[in-house]
């Protein structure tokens, strides 16, 4: 490797075909990282001055209403003449957290290679996370309310297997959404170099320019680097940038504009929410409590509040994930934005979308509205927490949005062709034609038997996919590429075997979505699976062909 940038242009190189120099984080990541034990002292503080802090809202008779506070901190150090020591403890304490917390971020580090991203800190435990760019499923940002006060953004990025993140916390806005545009390009130009297929390649087109927070291109080899390691672009003013950073305006510049896919609006979130399975669980909890309180004992009320308080919870947590949505194309995947207090933006790459579900829970069948999820390899059911957006693409949508989101998500294409389209409305509220029904005797374990159903679609072809629909409560339909098969399963539970029934089953990475048909008569299960084999191994191997072929330099 050389010193040198290198520009497009010159011997086909990109401009991050090298190793960029080990950054530092925002020197106010140590603060943000340690919120939690700040809010929490400064808690306990408040508490033993409560009413020298009511003083100063209120006037003194209300405070003498409250009772006496015999615990108040001050007048007993006064009273023992101890107030000097206070004073060089709380000294002692502050240089204390301000030296940790600078040798916090002095300790931690990253950088952007021509293989990796790496990640390093520790100051007594050194770590050193690495996540190679072949490996990388995608570079997501993330900001809770305290990160949106103080202009701070999380970089994630997800690789491939359970727990392999590398998290970069926390950089300033901008910075952040350009280092996310220099991994994916760099990503992109390891994806070229190595001859990875096209499903592999996290971002395309040789010479890839990276977008600014104003929405503009500009040139990667134009980002300079300070001495302190972070990367800057000209700013339009100081304030103008820190507004920008704090009310979230441009959370996406690419979804601002014309080609935004999807933007959900505010009153369909708040009506699908109203109208969501977790609002009717929660009526039906509250009246059949109520409904007890009246027959047996008023006590029973009280297990009232905390079902609230739960139930509250989730639903704001829905708000607050599904508000100011939108799905957007980005250069060689999609990009998902949303949140109020907390934002995420996430980038999905084509080439990692294993399965794609569409849900309709009951409330919503009047207004024909849809959610739509996701299975991605690094983004795991059981690991919800660590994934903001827990995998959903469209929070609610009409049929129009679902078979758009489809069509992007498997195809690549915001306009999909004609047949494919009729093919997935079909699934979706159609009559399933050409699907493998339940069998027979599958009402007896199947509340939704006239609807499921299993269809391989393209057999022969590349884009071979798997679609079972399902559900009379809820109801989904689950399109899988064959291409993304780890295996397929076919088996015969208990009550299956009494009822002449088998499930067939194809294994993605772990995810919410399960691509599993439940019911079928046995011959049916039989000849599914051993097509949905054949299929497999057909698909697979032609793109183990192409990627040899490929990587040999053959066209």
């Amino acid at each position: 490797m050389t010193g040198d940038t290198q520009h497009p242009g010159h011997d086909g190189a990109t401009p991050l075909d090298l190793e960029l120099p080990w950054r530092r984080l925002h020197p106010l990541s140590p603060l943000l990282r340690g919120g939690l034990f700040l809010i929490v002292l400064i808690g306990g503080i408040i508490a033993n001055l409560r009413d020298r802090v009511l003083e100063l809202f209120v006037a003194e008779e209300y405070v003498e209403a409250l009772g006496p506070n015999e615990g108040d901190l001050i007048d007993f150090l006064v009273a023992q003449g101890l107030v000097i020591w206070l004073l060089l403890a709380v000294l002692a304490v502050i240089l204390l957290i301000v030296g940790i917390s600078w040798m916090s971020w002095r300790f931690a580090s990253f950088r952007i290679t021509s293989e990796a991203v790496e990640s390093r800190w520790g100051i007594v435990f050194k770590q050193h996370r690495r996540a190679p760019l072949e490996r990388i499923q995608s570079v997501n940002l993330q900001r809770s309310l305290l990160a949106r006060l103080l202009g701070l953004t999380q970089v994630e990025i997800q690789t491939a297997g359970q727990g392999g993140k590398v998290a970069l916390q926390y950089l300033g806005h901008r910075d952040a959404k350009q280092v996310r545009e220099q991994i994916l390009l760099a990503a992109g130009a390891r994806s070229r170099r190595t001859g990875a297929s096209g499903a592999q390649t996290l971002l395309s087109g040789e010479g890839a320019r990276i977008a600014s927070p104003e929405g503009a291109q500009h040139d990667p080899s134009s980002l300079q680097v300070d001495p302190a390691g972070r990367t800057y672009a000209t700013a339009k003013g100081a304030l103008d940038d820190r507004l920008r950073d704090l009310a979230d305006f441009d959370i996406d510049p690419s979804a601002r504009d014309a080609g935004a896919l999807i933007k959900v609006p505010t009153s369909r979130l708040i009506a699908s929410i109203l109208l969501s399975s977790e609002m009717l669980i929660l009526v039906l909890i509250v009246l059949a409590l109520v409904g007890s309180s009246i027959w047996a004992s008023p006590f029973i009320l009280a297990g009232l509040f905390p079902v609230m308080l739960v139930f509250l919870g989730v639903l704001i947590g829905q708000f607050n994930k599904g508000f100011n949505f939108v799905l957007s194309r980005a250069a060689d995947g999609v990009r998902v934005g949303a949140g109020l207090t907390s934002t995420t933006t996430e980038t999905v790459p084509f080439g990692r979308v294993h399965a794609v579900e569409a849900m309709q829970p009951l409330g919503w069948r009047p207004f024909g509205w849809w959610k739509m999820r996701i299975t991605t390899a690094g983004h795991s059911a059981a690991q919800a927490g660590q994934n903001k957006l827990q995998n959903t693409v469209l929070p609610v949508g009409d049929v129009n949005d679902v078979v758009r989101v489809f069509e992007t998500l498997l195809h690549g294409d915001e306009e999909g062709s004609a047949e494919r389209e009729a093919l997935i409305l079909d699934g979706l509220i159609g009559s399933a034609t050409g699907y493998l029904k339940a069998g027979k005797r599958s009402g007896l374990l199947l509340l939704g038997k006239k609807r499921a159903g299993l269809r391989i679609e393209y057999a022969q072809g590349e884009q071979a996919s798997l679609r079972i629909r399902r559900g009379w409560f809820t109801k989904t339909l689950c399109v899988m590429p064959i291409l993304r098969a780890q295996s397929i399963q076919l088996s015969r539970p208990l009550w299956h075997r009494l009822f002449g029934l088998a499930v067939v089953q194809a294994h993605t990475v772990l995810g919410p979505v399960r691509m599993q048909m439940r019911g079928l008569a046995l011959d049916d299960a039989r000849q599914a699976f051993d097509v949905l084999a054949d299929t497999v191994v057909a698909v697979q191997g032609a793109e183990a062909q192409r990627v040899a072929e490929r990587a040999k330099g053959q066209p």
